[in-house]
């Protein structure tokens, strides 16, 4: 309260709040904390005349106490209307708004540096090493955000300090080249956001390494920062903090298991079959041999001793002993390592910088020799770091085992396997797509085109423009079986209901002959199921036979399909999600006869699920010449 000037007694009404709502007496230096999403304030009077406690006329202004610090102040105009004399300062209230400028509006993911490409459910692994991580905010502030504010978003000094002690690096140095490729810029350690309206959400990225890191889901806390700079910036209060997670894999040659440890626990995976895109394999295979890197990944510059070869023997042995060991280990090692090194040691060359290669201000990779001087720093830049990187391709595990190891020990209804957790449900993914290609690649060097790798060959593929429909038929060669069942259907699935019935329960499609080769037309208003990768067992309704569907193609172009099946969720509260980005592919079977009518290729440009496109199973069976029927 910062001043009074009335004859009547004075007082705050706090409504709606999470805490803090109650009644406050409205005497100067009286001061309270409300705390809420949405709360109603009301400044009131009494004449203690018989006349109770009334509202007062309200003004309400806005200003600062610094560049971050907004303060409302709101001033009472007490008495009956009648009898007021607009003064609005019978009582003077200050308002300090003590949260953040902004808010986080969901989990902190992990993205590669090579791909820029979200790694699975934002997982950041160790084995990874040095990851940019996105931070989706929205402004929250009274104001838009321009150039004027100079709005900028961080990490909190003590949350970095904390993040070191547990072996995560936030690396506030970013090269032009990468600024460039993520589109923002740095400042200090803080990403500026330019412009933001208020209520608006946008994506900026922090660069941390978390080699050294065990397995863990470490609170970051983020902070707001102007270019004007407040003092008052880290208050806990005007800390966001978020939860990200942290698994450790590696691969056991011995035992052929792919190892990963969470705080839960360690999952053990052992691969059987994998369908390979194999031309796709060997084609990144053939690159990366025509390409050798050009240097060692980015790492500080040490600095040899002035006069002699530039080359410290003992710091040498030591670091490629670290290499073997993790090799051994089972570790992802970075081959070019170890030829720089053993290049470095047995070259001998005479730099007076030693070690230390690339460009620490721009990115650009070394292109001197390894026994050249080195310009120290670190040498950065996304996907152009001459890291030894395989090109992306194809590929899926069809067959495999895994264990786990819970900590402490767990034995629920459902097993040892917490599917209550998200990151469980994600981490068998996570250790295939981080650690697999890495085995899958050394078997092929080894083994060449073992056929355990391949489950059949793409025999036929729509021509999308001529065909009108979307789809392809592959031959399987006899290495894994046939089963047009529905395999995972789980009951404790979000998305439940029929036709799940029970866990690990499979959903038996009609495959009897019915003369038209086990299939049947859809018609509007049919209840159909699908399950996805993506979205799962879900439900949807379809709401037309005859949709023109505008399919967008990665190369900005598109391909008009008519006559398409168009499917919508169920009305609330059976509505589920009916299509997703990796549910392409799934078969649409109508719920009251198992007979399958469509064939799922698009969903809505959002992904929210809300719609789905799918080639009636007439046009595919008609092309490729196929039965569902036995």
């Amino acid at each position: 309260m910062l001043e009074k000037n009335a004859g009547f007694s004075q007082r705050i009404k706090i409504t709606g709040a999470s805490s803090g709502s109650g009644v406050y007496a409205g005497d100067v230096g009286n001061t309270f904390e409300v705390n809420g999403d949405q709360w109603n304030v009301q400044l009131e009077w009494n004449n203690n005349s018989g006349s109770n406690w009334q509202p007062s006329a309200m003004s309400v202004s806005t200003g600062s106490i610094s560049p971050l610090v907004l303060v409302r102040f709101l001033g009472a105009d007490d008495n009956f209307p009648a009898q007021r004399d607009g003064d609005y300062d019978d009582l003077v209230v200050q308002a300090i708004d003590m949260g953040p400028a902004f808010e986080i509006t969901q989990r902190p993911y992990a993205v590669d540096r090579g791909t820029l490409m979200m790694m699975p459910d934002g997982i950041f692994d160790a084995s990874q090493g040095l990851q940019y991580m996105g931070v989706k905010i929205r402004n929250d502030w009274e104001y838009d955000w321009d150039d004027w504010t100079g709005m900028m978003i961080g990490i909190a000094p003590e949350s970095k300090a904390e993040l070191s002690s547990m072996g995560i690096q936030v690396i506030d140095t970013w090269s032009s080249t990468e600024q460039i490729a993520i589109q923002q810029e740095m400042e200090n350690g803080f990403v500026k956001v330019p412009r933001l309206a208020v209520g608006r959400e946008t994506t900026v990225f922090f660069k941390i390494n978390v080699l050294q890191a065990q397995p863990s889901k470490p609170k970051i806390a983020f902070v707001a920062q102007r270019s004007a700079w407040d003092n008052a910036y880290n208050a806990p209060s005007r800390q966001v903090k978020r939860t990200i997670f942290i698994s450790k894999s590696t691969y056991n040659p011995d035992t052929k298991e792919l190892i990963a440890e969470v705080p839960e626990g360690t999952v053990y995976m052992k691969l059987g079959r994998t369908l390979v895109d194999k031309f796709a394999a060997e084609d990144a295979v053939a690159y990366a041999r025509k390409h050798p890197c050009k240097r060692k990944p980015p790492s500080p510059g040490s600095g040899g001793s002035n006069g002699s070869s530039g080359v410290n023997r003992d710091q040498l042995g030591n670091d490629l002993r670290r290499l073997l060991e993790a090799l051994l280990d089972g570790k992802k090692v970075d081959p070019c390592k170890i030829a720089a090194l053993l290049d470095e040691c047995c070259g001998c060359g005479g730099g007076k910088d030693g070690g230390g290669r690339g460009d620490g201000g721009n990115g650009r990779p070394w292109e001197g020799p390894w026994n050249a001087g080195g310009k120290g720093g670190l040498g950065e830049g996304s996907g152009g770091d001459d890291w030894c990187r395989f090109r992306p391709f194809l590929w899926l595990p069809v067959e495999f085992e895994y264990r786990v190891v819970p900590n402490p020990a767990y034995s629920g209804q459902f097993g040892p396997l917490a599917f209550e957790d998200p990151w469980w449900k994600v981490l068998l993914i996570l250790l295939a797509i981080i650690l697999a290609i890495a085995s899958i690649l050394t078997d092929m060097f080894t083994a060449g085109t073992d056929p355990n790798f391949i489950i059949g060959r793409l025999v036929a593929i729509s021509d999308r423009a001529v065909d009108n429909i979307d789809a392809a038929l592959s031959s399987l060669n006899g290495s894994r079986g046939v089963d047009l069942d529905v395999l995972d259907a789980q009951s404790d699935d979000a998305n439940n209901g029929l036709p799940v019935v029970a866990l690990d329960a499979e959903v038996s499609m009609d495959r009897s002959n019915n003369g038209d080769s086990g299939i049947e037309d859809a018609v509007v208003g049919d209840v159909v199921f699908k399950s996805g990768s993506r979205s799962g067992t879900t439900r949807g309704s379809v709401v037309s036979t005859t949709a023109n569907l505008n399919l967008q193609l990665d190369d900005g172009g598109s391909i008009l399909f008519t006559n398409q099946l168009s499917i919508n969720p169920l009305a609330a509260p059976n509505n589920q999600p009916v299509s997703q980005k990796g549910d392409s592919g799934s078969v649409w079977v109508k719920l009251s006869t198992l007979r399958p009518v469509g064939l799922n290729f698009s969903g809505d440009l959002a992904d929210a699920g809300t719609s789905s496109g799918a080639n009636p199973i007439r046009s595919v069976v008609n092309l490729f010449n196929i039965h569902f029927n036995v």
